[in-house]
């Protein structure tokens, strides 16, 4: 929502200033933190890795601390808002899962983005509305469940499904030269034209779930399991092209005051805050093996015993952003959204 949330502590006059999703702290790992070390942190709610590039691009990002999505750390790194990482003040970055440390959060042998959180996006089916055996990504572009499918409204993402259902290659293109726009524009307002709704939120999507407006959909892990938990008929389904992943990285920006601070406060997260707080009660892993292993946590659990499963959303030029988004407008429009 966009208002400042700040907890006070006995501080020695230090202040660790941060920006994140209002879901990621549980209540009381902060004034833990902050007793612990003697720090005031002050935290700022947003909404998403686009608006954390936003307010980096705009000037508006004074903090010490940031969260980005694996795609929108080279834009950022590349346009100079970030600052490399001390790693040598993040021992546990060592035990960060090996197929996360991607060679583009790297720039002239220095890292800027520690992996922080790690969830995946499988397709949720509700069981008592759709009888047939869902296996695909395709099902999203199915006139035979015409009125039950439901999407994100996200451009870039749903670039991805749609490359991904059709087997498009490359699957992440760097340029626009890769891209038959017209077909594209042509097969998303068919899966919009499909679709009893379209989500922005993992709030939105679950209420789609749940009133029953859809029963096809990609939705991110913890929903599901949510959903569950209280009882309603939704089936986990892992596509056979490979089931959407995202991760968000701790960065620090360039000019941040409290490095040392925001340094200490990565390593405590993947030390034990990050199991406290994320983890253990909304089922989004910390991905670090010494966390799964210190409280005996299978891998499978998360879906980590098999990366080779996921898919991403990878980097991509701000010209071919501006161009998916051009498109699914178009293709909405089309649709009659």
């Amino acid at each position: 929502n966009g208002s400042q949330v700040q907890t006070q502590s006995n501080s020695q006059g230090q202040t660790l200033t941060m920006l994140d999703w209002g879901y990621v702290y549980n209540d009381g790992v902060i004034e833990d933190f902050e007793n612990r070390h003697g720090v005031t942190v002050e935290r700022q709610a947003a909404q998403g890795s686009a608006e954390t590039l936003s307010q980096l691009r705009a000037g508006r990002a004074d903090y010490d601390l940031v969260p980005l999505g694996n795609y929108a750390v080279t834009p950022a790194m590349e346009e100079g808002y970030l600052q490399p990482l001390d790693l040598d003040q993040v021992p546990a970055y060592d035990d960060v899962f090996d197929f996360l440390k991607a060679d583009y959060f790297e720039q002239d042998g220095e890292v800027y983005g520690i992996p922080r959180s790690f969830g995946q996006t499988p397709l949720a089916v509700n069981t008592d509305t759709v009888d047939d055996d869902v296996t695909s990504l395709e099902a999203l572009f199915d006139e035979s469940y015409e009125g039950v499918i439901g999407g994100r409204d996200d451009a870039r993402l749903q670039v991805l499904y749609e490359r991904a259902a059709s087997g498009s290659e490359p699957l992440n293109p760097a340029s626009a030269d890769a891209i038959d726009f017209d077909r594209l524009r042509e097969r998303l307002a068919t899966h919009v034209g499909l679709s009893g709704g379209l989500w922005g939120s993992g709030g939105d999507s679950e209420q789609l779930l749940r009133s029953g407006e859809v029963a096809i959909q990609p939705v991110w892990n913890y929903v599901i399991s949510s959903m569950q938990e209280s009882g309603v008929p939704v089936e986990r389904v892992y596509p056979e092209e490979g089931t959407k992943a995202w991760f968000i990285q701790f960065c620090i920006p360039e000019g941040a005051e409290n490095v040392e601070a925001a340094h200490r406060f990565i390593q405590e997260w993947h030390a034990g805050v990050g199991y406290e707080s994320l983890m253990a009660p909304s089922n989004i892993a910390v991905p670090n093996e010494r966390v799964f292993e210190d409280n005996d946590v299978d891998p499978a659990a998360f879906g980590l015993d098999d990366p080779s499963r996921f898919i991403y959303e990878e980097p991509k030029p701000q010209s071919l952003i501006e161009r998916y988004a051009q498109v699914w407008s178009e293709a909405k429009s089309a649709a009659g959204e």
